[in-house]
């Protein structure tokens, strides 16, 4: 997965983190079901950030997963296909 990261040049990654954008308007508009599963240990989105979508997204069930970080289908794969397929079978 890394591997593929690098095959970008330098001034591209470092462009994808200082880009700014804000579609928080747009949030309350999502009327489909919504399963936000996030890493407490996420480096790049930090964990404040569910609360915001949370907070635009009322109906959104949230799973904050400890030891976890922002590649939350890599650190704990077992346990989010697990969570993703229970959500999908509420559905």
């Amino acid at each position: 997965m890394l591997g593929y990261n690098l095959s970008v040049p330098p001034y591209v990654r470092q462009g994808m983190f200082s880009r700014s954008f804000d579609n928080d308007d747009l949030l309350p508009k999502i009327r489909k079901p919504v399963l936000i599963t996030h890493g407490a240990a996420d480096a790049v989105v930090k964990p404040d950030a569910v609360e915001q979508h949370k907070a635009a997204m009322r109906h959104a069930q949230i799973q904050l997963l400890p030891n976890v970080g922002h590649g939350v289908f890599w650190d704990d794969t077992a346990g989010f296909n697990e969570r993703l397929h229970a959500f999908c079978e509420r559905l």
